[in-house]
């Protein structure tokens, strides 16, 4: 099998509209294309050269367990999430369990104040940052129920699905040893965000393409926001699944019956 190389992937990138300065939120699966060359760095190299100085690259960095720390808690969305994460001059933020990382001019701005926001994904966060970044989300190999963002959606509309979720406090807090917190406005559990793909597709928000072996996906991020917000406003329950015997978007939805 040939390796995809780093100039393979800039190509479908520009193919698929990313430009310099873009602000670009990845979700990704390093082993979906193919053999990469250069792994994981040579697939953040690819991006950065795409975007240049004047842009940024971000990736969720979902971590789960005890006490948050953002210096030593790794990634647990992969091996491109977690290269990036451990780079040179990259910034993470300051939250369990949804923190991001992101490299690049408005690494900074897209990060910091994290850890005051009222929620997770709420207001201030970095997932609603991207709507007036005019951000880009792309699924490089994953689909769209990788797509963390869409918890803004459920936030933004007060889901009644969304809950508290009681965890360890991080080490970033004064005195946490021992102590918990409170997460408000928390996703848990089993979503069906790929009825939302051709959505997407049909309102001219979405761009496939290829690279490799890979799918890519790569959205508009405003109008996300703007579908998300629509077909919830339809629908309160758009993004559980319909499937009886899953026991959380059931319970769910006859909690409000």
């Amino acid at each position: 099998m040939r390796k995809v190389t780093k100039e393979q992937i800039q190509t479908s990138l520009k193919l698929m509209g990313i430009e310099k300065g873009d602000v670009i939120f990845m979700h990704s699966a390093l082993s979906a294309p193919g053999i990469v060359e250069g792994g994981a760095d040579g697939v953040i190299d690819a991006f950065l050269d795409v975007i240049g100085d004047e842009g940024t690259l971000a990736v969720s960095t979902l971590a789960f367990g005890a006490p948050f720390d953002a210096d030593t808690t790794p990634s647990a969305v992969g091996l491109i999430s977690e290269t990036l994460r451990k780079r040179k001059g990259a910034i993470r933020s300051l939250r369990p369990v949804h923190a991001i990382a992101a490299l690049g001019k408005r690494a900074k701005e897209l990060t910091e104040g994290h850890e005051h926001c009222s929620s997770n994904c709420g207001e201030g966060s970095p997932y609603r940052k991207l709507i007036d970044m005019n951000g880009k989300i792309i699924l490089f190999g994953v689909d769209m129920n990788r797509n963390t963002t869409l918890h803004a959606i459920e936030d933004w509309m007060d889901a009644s699905f969304l809950e508290d979720y009681t965890i360890m406090m991080p080490t970033y807090m004064p005195d946490y040893q021992g102590k918990t917190m409170v997460l408000k406005k928390y996703p848990p559990d089993h979503r069906d965000f790929l009825r939302f793909t051709p959505v997407l597709r049909k309102e001219g928000a979405l761009i496939e393409g290829r690279v490799g072996l890979a799918k890519v996906l790569c959205i508009d991020v405003k109008k996300m926001y703007e579908l998300g917000i629509r077909e919830m406003k339809r629908d309160p329950f758009f993004f559980l699944c319909e499937n009886p015997a899953c026991k959380f978007c059931a319970k769910k939805r006859k909690a409000v019956q």
